[in-house]
């Protein structure tokens, strides 16, 4: 195959005249990779660099943003970066998010471990750099479980992550690592989790995490992205943003000179006419300068050309028929490939940002052997680069090139290539790990085969959400109602089934307000009985969540009366446990200040506790089995059943998976123990939720273990010093708890700091901590005490109540 048009020299897709597929040997030759025009960037970049690899004082790890509009460079920014971080002796991987990777929840975080894993199980990764029964090698067998919950999967997905990038920095002599994520626009809210619990551990190891962006696609704050960088910002000295602009009026001369590859002689009327089309932008530009080195399609002459090694002009700045857009100029520029090469990269294109050879070989009716010449065509000019993984993968050099060449496409074009690509992807699923259902589906959805597609995404949203990736799982089951046309349902699936599937979804990504608009139709009375049970449920949630406690009550009780009449066992446990839970925490709250109104509510709640768990035995082992264990625990706890509620705790916890050390299950376990006068096997359990909190980067769930720590703490104490380490661990708790404005968890701690003091003496102390806890400011001090103590006899805290009743009678004799 060549190239149409005539075979000139200085045809700017030849490498050996005009290589300005690439960006050219800079002025200053101290720039890393001839990069123009960013030497400020650059240097603090690379002071950030080698600062991370030596281990110097301060943060072990950096965060680095590149931002900028498309084309202002910062592609050619990173690729400098990555360059000297690889003299530097880093181990440097890389990946893009894709919009074609929509509902492919972690791709470019599993897309990272795989490189680094290079092709081993991830649970053997961990194994070798944590030991066999570390509990790092627990969390990865969590994150492949499918007996764990939702939310605890997404948190071993995402502490594996950082776990297998973290482990090597266990051992002496480990190199530093550079990960790159391009075009973080298309993030997914999964793998912006894993990357902020891998900025809460940098301090772990040097790692650097550069991404880039583009500006005007992060603008709104609910953007994944943002999350990132917020969390790093709070880290002192590991985060830098560099937006990157285009260049002005006074450098732009050089950027051509720059991007020549060599000296000028260009008249000023020539630089000033580029500067004004590109503004300065440095793809376009690039581009623009691409299309004058090539023959004029009308005239056949050539506008840029080198004599003597100099570049030189020769036309007529005045006929110039400049494109109005970079896509326009490099339409332009894939104008001069022939049919069969178009087509190659056209198929491409439809793959995505990013493409396996194996895939494109697959949609090719040519050999290999013309496949590979045709390839390695593209990489002398600049339209794809290849990339170092064990797939046999390639991306377009810039993502507008692979964007111009998508839009180019017909809509019947497109949707007859993304079957063919859907087609080929099926074929090869079997040699991939890779969430195939997702990109088969999403392939099939582009190409108009909705029923054809409709099982991928189905499969796909619910796999989504047994991980916890409930933003992606909205977003498939959105389309998986939109393929319903000609589909026959298999089973209990229905419409009505797979919305409310999809309410779920929407909860779990608190995308609150759309779970409410579909709840609204799924309650009418038009609807059948048992999908009004269900969504009558899920709208007392969203009715709670908002803090309409009466209104979450009517729902909850209607969803309840519909449940028995349908005598359906799973509906009526999941509302009685809503209802049990709903009417405990206003038991707890109402106790110290409304009593009449508090045993109401523990009336109520102790009866939906008990029904619930007289139903337990009749459910499959499971979240809500285990729900209704742990409620009738906490009950027998709160009643001073100390055995029974150890044994429901150990049922509750084995009925989702016993190797889940989240807080959830393990807190009221190790309150239970701690009662139970079994402190030391409290404290591990406790110590289990801290070691898990700390892999998950999860700051919420780290400051209650804390919490309780310093609970048990105080209890055992019985000397100054071992005081003290309770109360320093009660302050490490609520700083926790304020740098996340968790107000339960800052109210329980606070209370914590008083029982301390007034456990050690400092009775006004202790009033203060109390009197900030219950917000009453005007209480009398013993009333103050006594609604402390009431609380606390309500979450079966007795001993701890009767502490502070002492130093009311106390306080009372010696007056």
């Amino acid at each position: 195959m060549t190239f149409t048009g005539p075979a000139h020299s200085m045809n700017p897709l030849s490498p050996n005249r005009c290589d300005v597929g690439r960006i050219g040997v800079s002025v200053n030759r101290n720039i890393v990779g001839g990069l123009y025009g960013r030497d400020a960037e650059l240097a603090t970049i690379n002071y950030t660099l080698e600062r991370v690899s030596r281990r110097d004082a301060g943060p072990a790890g950096a965060v680095i943003m590149l931002s900028g509009a498309s084309g202002a460079g910062k592609s050619a920014l990173a690729e400098a970066v990555l360059a000297a971080a690889d003299q530097l002796g880093y181990k440097c991987v890389r990946t893009a998010c894709e919009p074609f990777h929509e509902g492919m929840s972690y791709f470019p975080v599993r897309e990272l471990v795989r490189q680094i894993a290079e092709g081993r199980p991830v649970g053997d990764v961990v194994a070798g750099q944590f030991g066999d029964g570390s509990p790092e090698v627990e969390m990865a067998a969590v994150s492949e479980s499918i007996s764990a919950d939702p939310s605890s999967r997404r948190e071993a997905i995402v502490a594996t992550f950082t776990n297998v990038i973290m482990g090597d920095y266990r051992k002496v002599g480990a190199s530093p690592k550079l990960l790159f994520i391009d075009d973080l626009e298309h993030l997914d809210v999964g793998s912006a989790d894993a990357l902020i619990c891998l900025v809460s551990r940098l301090s772990e190891g040097p790692v650097v995490i550069l991404g880039a962006f583009r500006s005007d696609r992060v603008a709104e704050p609910t953007h994944p992205v943002r999350p990132v960088i917020a969390s790093a910002r709070r880290m002192e000295g590991i985060y830098q943003n560099h937006e990157i602009r285009g260049f002005d009026s006074e450098g732009f001369g050089a950027l051509v000179e720059s991007l020549l590859g060599g000296p000028t002689n260009l008249p000023e009327a020539v630089i000033k006419k580029l500067y004004e089309e590109t503004e300065g932008n440095p793809l376009f530009t690039r581009e623009l300068i691409r299309m004058l080195c090539s023959p004029d399609p009308k005239s056949g002459r050539v506008s840029l050309s080198q004599a003597d090694d100099v570049w030189l002009f020769d036309g007529d700045i005045g006929s110039w028929d400049i494109p109005d857009s970079v896509e326009e100029v490099i339409a332009s520029r894939l104008n001069l490939l022939d049919v069969e090469e178009r087509h190659e990269l056209e198929l491409a294109a439809v793959v995505g940002r990013r493409f396996a050879f194996a895939v494109l070989s697959g949609l090719m009716a040519a050999g290999e052997d013309e496949l590979l010449r045709d390839l390695e065509k593209f990489l002398d000019v600049d339209l794809i680069r290849e990339l170092q993984t064990s797939d046999e993968s390639f991306e377009f050099s810039h993502g507008k090139i692979r964007d111009v060449l998508y839009s180019q496409l017909s809509g019947l074009r497109k949707r007859r290539l993304h079957a063919q690509v859907a087609d080929v992807i099926s074929n090869l699923r079997a040699s991939s790990n890779e969430d195939w259902d997702a990109l088969i589906g999403e392939h099939l959805y582009l190409a108009a085969k909705h029923a054809d597609a409709f099982p991928y995404l189905l499969r796909a949203a619910r796999n989504a959400q047994a991980t916890g990736a409930s933003s992606e799982a909205a977003v498939l089951f959105g389309k998986v109602l939109e393929s319903l046309n000609g589909v026959v349902f298999d089973g209990d699936d229905s419409r009505a089934s797979i919305q409310l599937e999809l309410v779920n979804a929407h909860l779990g990504a608190s995308e609150v307000a759309d779970a409410g608009r579909l709840l609204s139709q799924l309650t009418g009375a038009e609807n059948p009985s048992s999908i009004r049970a269900v969504a009558l449920g899920l709208l007392g949630d969203v009715l709670l969540f908002e803090g309409e406690i009466d209104q979450a009550l009517e729902a909850y009780e209607e969803s309840r009366r519909l449940a028995e009449a349908l005598d359906d066992t799973e509906a009526l446990c999941q509302v009685l446990c809503d209802l049990a839970e709903l009417h405990g925490r206003q038991y707890e709250r109402q106790a110290g200040i409304a009593p009449a109104i508090a045993e109401s509510h523990r009336i109520q709640y102790v009866g939906h506790v008990n029904r619930a768990f007289a139903m337990h035995a009749d459910l499959a082992s499971g979240a809500l089995r285990a729900r209704a264990l742990r409620n009738k625990a906490k009950l027998s706890r709160v009643s001073g059943d100390l055995s029974v509620a150890e044994s429901l705790y150990r049922q509750a916890i084995d009925a989702v998976d016993s190797r889940v050390a989240s807080h959830r299950f393990l807190i009221p376990y190790a309150k239970t123990l701690r009662r139970a006068g079994k402190a030391n096997e409290a404290l591990d359990h406790i110590e289990r939720v801290i070691s898990w909190s700390t892999q998950v980067g999860s700051a919420r769930s780290q400051a209650i273990g804390w919490q309780y720590k310093a609970t048990f703490l105080m209890t055992l104490a019985r000397d100054e010093v071992s005081f003290s380490e309770a109360n320093a661990t009660a302050e490490r708790a609520l700083r926790g708890h304020q740098s996340i404005h968790y107000a339960q968890g800052i109210r329980e701690t606070e209370i914590v700091l008083g029982e301390i003091a007034l456990r050690t003496g400092d009775l006004e102390r202790a009033l203060e901590w109390f009197s900030s806890a219950a917000d009453a400011q005007d209480l009398e001090r013993n009333d103050l005490l006594e609604a402390i103590a009431i609380e606390l006899d309500a979450n079966g805290e007795e001993d701890r109540a009767s502490l502070i009743r002492d130093a009311i009678e106390e306080k009372a004799v010696t007056s």
